[in-house]
This record gives C-alpha cells, sequence and structure tokens, in this order.
C-alpha cells in the first residue's frame, strides 16, 4: 500500500489529454528530377528503374585483343566509366559491372598464327647464320615481298608467277614509287583503299631491307643483327607468306591465348593510365567454351537453331514473331533487330558466310578450319561464333537478364540485335536488355580517325601529349552518346578550365590555411552578410541544376559549365579582400566543388590527408608529412636561405641609410625570385599582408617570365613610340630651315616678283596677286616663320 501511495504522489494531475501537433508533409519548391537516360533500344530519354531498387547490373562489351588500345577505345570506355561514376558517386547505386575480353576472334588468330610462325622462323634463321642460311632467308624475303606486292601494291603482269618474280615486283613496285609521286595518284589510292598507304610504307620499308641485306651479302659479311633487321623490316609480308605455307599446322590455343593475353595486358595498362576502374567482374571467351556449348544447346533445343556442317546458325526467320512464354499480364511475340530493325536486310552489316537458310542467320558455332584453334562440341571440333560470347558470359554473371548494356555505337547491329536475339530465344523472355547504351564515334579534328588519313592516334601516343585528367575532361564536355570530336581547340578549352580550376583551389587553400594560423580569433562581426547569403543560394542553385543535367541522360557538358560558372562566382566573391570572405562560406563551395570533380574520376592524388580529413581541391597533394623519417634539413634549408639571404640584405641596405624604395625592391626580389624557386607565391592584399600560396615553381615561373616579358614589351612599344616622335620633331625642325623670305623666293614658278621682305607680290604671268592668294600666303609665312623661330631655338647644324 505504501508503495503504490508513492507512486500515486508522483503521478501528473489529471486535465486535458495532450493531443500533438499534426505534422504536415513539406511541399517542394521546384519539382524533384528523375534520372532518364537515352535508351537505344526505345531512341528515347527513358526513366531508369533497375530490377533491384539501389543495385544496377551492367553489362559492358569489352574490347578485342590483337593489337594496341587507341583513342576509340579511350573514348568508349571512359564514357561508360564516367557512367558508372555518376551512378556510383552521385546518385547511390550499387554497380555491378561485368564485362568480357573476346580472345577468340578472326583478327586474333590470323596475328597470332603468323606471330607464331614469324618468331619460329626468325629463332631458325639466326641460331647459325652461315652462307647458305642467309642466301634462303634473302630469297624467301623477296618471295613473300614479291607477294606482297602482288596481294595490296599492284597485280603482277597475267601469266607471270605472282609469288615468287622478284624481278617482276620489283619493277612494278618502281614504277608506282615514281607514280606515287603524283599527289593526285596517290589520294585516288587511298580513296580506293583505306588502308593503302599502310601497304605502301610496308612495302617500301620490306624493300630497303632487300637492297640492304644484298648488299651485306655481296660483300660477304650477312650477321645475325642483319638477318633480324632483314626479318622485321618485312614482317608483314613473310606474315602471310608463312601462314599460307604453314598455318594450316598451327591449332593449338594456347597459341592464340598468348597473343591475346599480351594485347589485354596492354589495353589494362592503357586503361589504367586513364584512370578507368576495372570492372567488378572480368571473363573470358575462351574460359567459357563449355557454358557456350551449353547455351548453343538450349537454342537449339527450343528449335531456334540448326545445324550445318558442323557449324551452327540462328534461325532469324523462325525467331521473328515467334509467340513468347506469357509474362503474366499478356501474351508477347519474339522481334528480331530491335536496336537496328531497318538494317535487317543490309548486307554490308551481315557476315559469317554461305550455306544458311537466311542472308540474316549468324554463327552460334563454327566448324574450325585448319590453322584455327578448336574445342569438342556435339556438331564436332569447332569455335564460338562472334555474337555468343556475351550472350553466354552475361547469362551466366547476371542471370537471365539485366539492367544496362553498353558498347559502342557500331556495335548495335548486328552484334548486339543478335545478341538480344539468341538470348531471349534461350531464356524465352521478351526484354533480356531493359537500358542499352551506346557512346558515340570518335572523330579526330572533324574527321574519322583512320591509319590512312594519319590521323591515328593510341592511348600511348595522346598521353605523351595529354593528361589523363585532360583527356577525361575533354571527354567529359561532349555528350557521351554523340560524335566526339577530338580537336585542339576542345584542348585549348579544357586547359583553360584547368587553369581556372587551380588557381581557385590554390587559393581557397590558402585562404584556410590563414584562417587555421588565426585560429579561433573574432573581430567582433559574424561576417555572414548579403554577399555570403547570394553566394550560399548560388551554391545551392548550381546543385540543384548540377542533379538536373545528370538526371537528363548523364549531361556532362551542362554539369561541368555549373562548376565553372561556380567558381566563376566564388571568384567575385574572394576579390571582395581578406576582412570581406567568410571562410566556412567559402570552405562549402569548394568542398562541393571537390566532390563533384572527384566524382566525375578527374581527381589526382589522394582524397584525404594522412590524419583522414579531406582535401580541398582535385589533385593537389596534402602538405607536410607525419612520416617519421622526414629529412627537416633538406626540406627546410633552401627557405632558410632564401630568408636569411633577406635579412643580410635588408641590415646591409639600414646600416648604409638606403631610400625607402630600396627596400621595396628587396622585398619584390624576395617575391618574383628567390620564393619562385622554392615554389612560395605572395600575393600582395589591401591590408598590407601578403597571401600565402604553394605553386609548381614551373607554373611561377612561367607567370613571372610572362609578366616581364608583357613589361619588357610595354617598355619596347614606349621606345619605339619615343623614337617615332623624336623623328617627327626632327622631320619639323628641318622644315624650318630654310627662312619664310627664302621660302617664297625659291618658288620662281610660282611668282615673278617680291617685296623686300621676300613675300611674293605677282604671280608667273607678272599679274598683281589677289588678296585671297596673299591671305593664305601669309599663314603659309606665319607657320614658316613659326618653325623657323624653333630650329634657331635648336640650333640644328
Amino acid at each position: 500500500m505504501a508503495s503504490t501511495t508513492a507512486q500515486s504522489a508522483q503521478a501528473p494531475a489529471r486535465g486535458p489529454r495532450a493531443v500533438q501537433v499534426p505534422w504536415q508533409t513539406p511541399e517542394p519548391s521546384k519539382p524533384e528530377p528523375k534520372l532518364a537516360v537515352y535508351n537505344s533500344l526505345t531512341r528515347n530519354k527513358d526513366v531508369f528503374v533497375t530490377k533491384v531498387p539501389g543495385v544496377v547490373t551492367w553489362y559492358n562489351c569489352g574490347p578485342t585483343v590483337y593489337d594496341a588500345s587507341h583513342m576509340g577505345h579511350a573514348r568508349n570506355y571512359m564514357a561508360q566509366d564516367i557512367m558508372r561514376r555518376i551512378l556510383r558517386d552521385f546518385f547511390g547505386y550499387e554497380v555491378n559491372f561485368v564485362m568480357n575480353i573476346t580472345d577468340v576472334d578472326d583478327k586474333i588468330i590470323v596475328r597470332g598464327r603468323q606471330s607464331h610462325l614469324l618468331q619460329r622462323y626468325t629463332a631458325e634463321c639466326t641460331s647459325s647464320p652461315d652462307g647458305p642460311t642467309a642466301s634462303r632467308v634473302i630469297a624467301e624475303t623477296s618471295t613473300a615481298w614479291a607477294a606482297y606486292v602482288n596481294k595490296y601494291i599492284a597485280k603482277l603482269p597475267a601469266g607471270q608467277t605472282q609469288e615468287d618474280d622478284f624481278a617482276t615486283a620489283e619493277a612494278a613496285w618502281k614504277r608506282i614509287q615514281t607514280q606515287a609521286q603524283n599527289a593526285e595518284w596517290h589520294e585516288a589510292q587511298k580513296l580506293a583503299d583505306e588502308k593503302f598507304t599502310m601497304h605502301f610504307a610496308s612495302v617500301a620499308s620490306g624493300y630497303a631491307g632487300i637492297q640492304a641485306a644484298k648488299g651485306k651479302q655481296d660483300s660477304g659479311s650477312v650477321s645475325v643483327a642483319d638477318l633480324t633487321t632483314l626479318i622485321e623490316a618485312n614482317r608483314d609480308a613473310l606474315g602471310l607468306w608463312l601462314d599460307k605455307q604453314f598455318g594450316a599446322d598451327v591449332t593449338d590455343p594456347a597459341v592464340f591465348r598468348d597473343l591475346a593475353a599480351f594485347w589485354e595486358d596492354s589495353f589494362f595498362k592503357s586503361m589504367s593510365a586513364l584512370h578507368i576502374e576495372r570492372p567488378t567482374t572480368l571473363t573470358r571467351v575462351s574460359e567459357y567454351i563449355p557454358e557456350i556449348v551449353k547455351f548453343v544447346e538450349g537454342i537449339v533445343e527450343r528449335g531456334y537453331a540448326y545445324e550445318g556442317g558442323g557449324s551452327v546458325w540462328f534461325d532469324t526467320v523462325k525467331f521473328e514473331g515467334a509467340k513468347g512464354g506469357s509474362d503474366g499480364h499478356e501474351e508477347w511475340h519474339h522481334s528480331y533487330a530491335k536496336l537496328q530493325p531497318w538494317s535487317k536486310g543490309n548486307r554490308e552489316l551481315l557476315e559469317d558466310g554461305e550455306g544458311k537458310r537466311s542472308s540474316a542467320d549468324f554463327a552460334l558455332w563454327k566448324s574450325s578450319k585448319p590453322g584455327e584453334p578448336a574445342w569438342d562440341s556435339p556438331w564436332g571440333r569447332g569455335r564460338p561464333g562472334w555474337h555468343i560470347e556475351c550472350s553466354v558470359m552475361a547469362s551466366d554473371v547476371l542471370g537471365s537478364g539485366m539492367d544496362v548494356h553498353s558498347g559502342g555505337v557500331d556495335l548495335a547491329f548486328p552484334h548486339h540485335d543478335n545478341e538480344l536475339a539468341q538470348s531471349e530465344a534461350f531464356h524465352d523472355c521478351r526484354q533480356w536488355v531493359n537500358y542499352f547504351l551506346h557512346t558515340g564515334h570518335l572523330h579526330i579534328e572533324g574527321l574519322k580517325m583512320s591509319k590512312s588519313l594519319k590521323n591515328f592516334i593510341t592511348i600511348d601516343d595522346a598521353l605523351e601529349k595529354f593528361t589523363a585528367r585532360q583527356m577525361r575532361f575533354a571527354f567529359l564536355l561532349q555528350t557521351w552518346n554523340a560524335r566526339l570530336d577530338f580537336k585542339e581547340s576542345v584542348m585549348q578549352e579544357v586547359r583553360s578550365a584547368e587553369s581556372l580550376l587551380n588557381n581557385f583551389f590554390v587559393v581557397v587553400k590558402a585562404r584556410d590555411t590563414e584562417a587555421k594560423d588565426m585560429g579561433s580569433y573574432s573581430d567582433g562581426r559574424h561576417h555572414y552578410e548579403e554577399h555570403e547569403k547570394d553566394l550560399l543560394a548560388r551554391l545551392q542553385d548550381a546543385q540543384y541544376a548540377f542533379r538536373v543535367a545528370l538526371c537528363d541522360s548523364f549531361d556532362t557538358p551542362t554539369a561541368i559549365q555549373i562548376l565553372l560558372d561556380t567558381v566563376s562566382a566564388t571568384n567575385a566573391y574572394l576579390s571582395r579582400g581578406r576582412k570581406n570572405v567568410n571562410i566556412g562560406v567559402l570552405l562549402a563551395v569548394s568542398e562541393w566543388l571537390t566532390r563533384m570533380l572527384r566524382m566525375f574520376g578527374l581527381g589526382e592524388g589522394p582524397a584525404t590527408d594522412a590524419r583522414g580529413q579531406a582535401i580541398i581541391g582535385w589533385g593537389q597533394a596534402a602538405q607536410g608529412s607525419a612520416d617519421a623519417s622526414f629529412d627537416r634539413e633538406s626540406v627546410l634549408m633552401p627557405y632558410l636561405r632564401a630568408l636569411s639571404g633577406f635579412r643580410d640584405q635588408v641590415r646591409q641596405l639600414a646600416m648604409s641609410g638606403a631610400a625607402s624604395s630600396e627596400f621595396l625592391a628587396l622585398s619584390d626580389r624576395l617575391r618574383d625570385e628567390d620564393l619562385v624557386d622554392l615554389g612560395v607565391a605572395l600575393d600582395d592584399q589591401e591590408d598590407g599582408r601578403a597571401m600565402i600560396k604553394l605553386v609548381s615553381p614551373d607554373v611561377l615561373r612561367e607567370a613571372r617570365d610572362a609578366k616581364l616579358a608583357a613589361a619588357q614589351e610595354k617598355l619596347a612599344r614606349k621606345a619605339a613610340a619615343a623614337a617615332a616622335a623624336e623623328t617627327k620633331r626632327l622631320e619639323r625642325l628641318e622644315k624650318g630651315r630654310l627662312s619664310p623670305p627664302e621660302l617664297f623666293r625659291s618658288r620662281t614658278a610660282e611668282f615673278s616678283a617680291w617685296d623686300d621682305q621676300g613675300f611674293p607680290t605677282k604671280d608667273q604671268n607678272g599679274e598683281e596677286l589677289p588678296k585671297s592668294r596673299s591671305k593664305k600666303l601669309k599663314k603659309e609665312w606665319d607657320m614658316q616663320q613659326k618653325l623657323h623661330d624653333e630650329f634657331l631655338k635648336e640650333q640644328i647644324p
């Protein structure tokens, strides 16, 4: 009872029942943007919806690895890397990104076989380079060269031996060399065959090699190095010749995998250099042969494929319009060429040979020919068709469907259309891919990239001229699915934007360092007034506009411009001076810019410092070091020497009673010379305290030299103007050398009589001068008198 009484005493007094105020759902001040992407399946921007909320399943067609990666690869894979980063780091999706490596392909097979045979031939011919061996190699190389000329440059006359008649080929080559000096002929050849220039160069190199080897042979001194040089100069011709002789015997898949492995490694090195992230999952055709065979069997069992001569073909006619399984709502029918239905009958785009029921049918499995890798299958020894590989690997990793499939626009038909058909046939599904993202073509200075046009650029070549960040920035300035024109004017725009951003972050970091040095000191004002409110309002508008742009099918050109406009607005705020800048507002802007630039993959170096704090800027390394092995002397001594030298000179000037101008000149010399080489910039401010910035010495030297050059140019212009003025003055004085009487007395063709002062009174006919004429002559007399007085005053000799 006592306990109950105590509890009752503590209970609140009874009264009206308390009711919580109802909560109102907020009304957005602007419409919420929804992500929509340009979908090649609809040719519209469709709202982006994933099968599993928050997760994107994405399959990307990877490279066929048989040669060095070029700018076309950079355009494709960097565009997809940017979209992948946006989905993950901006919209917050988890992205399961799958990419394949095509290491079983006609080009790989031919190049792998030729490379293997050439290596074997080189090793054999250089192991014992005696006289007979050298003669044989020169003869065989000449035969191979003649065959190459016949195949790619000029058909030999009918009735001639077309493989080993070197003399005939040489004569044809010399004739063509002479013709090639005619620019019109050469241009016509390039138009007729895009690869003509490449073959022309190969034949020229090979011929020079043969002539050099024959010269060595005549002198009886052919070395291993000479034979190696000869073979290398004719590697294209010898590769074809050896392949024709011995290619049928090369069937070991390892031979072809070796070439593919080399170029795969090269590809990923190039991607790494461009800061393109590796896929979540990487697949290779050569590792999926059993799964490919089972997949093809499944399509055959469903009745959408047929066998012929050890190959299996997809039946496009039977597939088109066939009734599919119910999706639970309505019946539907299969459709072929969803991406490009207008290309169904385009024979130029179709491939895979003869013996099919329809020209649109394509190979799922190919019977291997001599000299090709082969694997066991129910239809005999063979290899996969081109299109089947992606369907099998994507299905194995992602299941019976995916959110996104991507690749270059040139793959849309027939590759991706065939992928869709065979996959929807196997899975009996209506829509195997929900969104197809096709990146646009790459052009160089307005022209399609081509070796024959001499504008073919490998990624390694491009990185010798531009940084990875500059290239990515250039790609961000153009829409991912439109044609990208890589040209110097775009790169100039990139350099300008890069300079704007670099300078901005340098200033912000300098302001931040100053604020930290001052600690919690306050001048009694909050410094959050109209200018600060306006800048934060601008930031909020920019953040919304940025989201709208990226929701509009990853519109990166607009998004980048928003970032640059935000920098310009903040620079205007900074121009108000140190006392009128709120560092908190400034950091709010710069931190957002930093995150967005790094989200695009434009960041260089670590994003956080040794303490785990975010670094301001998109590429500046954190200053200082937490490393215990920090070499204090080597780092500090250059700065201490500069300051000690400056102190010594100040003391000397003070003790000598120097003028204030000498102290100012000494201060400027410290700023413009000593500290520049140390990477320190001092910006004089309105309150008398310089702002300290750490900048690359090269950048500071370039700015200093440019300023000096401008000053020297100004002095030169001033000197030139002074010289011109002096010349004009001397000309005026020289004109005054003649006295007024002498001026008119010398003009006998105009006058016949003068007064005592030498003023003319009669014209050449002896008639009195009219008053109007005399009046004008008087003005001329007075002007000459003025010039003559100036002359006498200067006493010009």
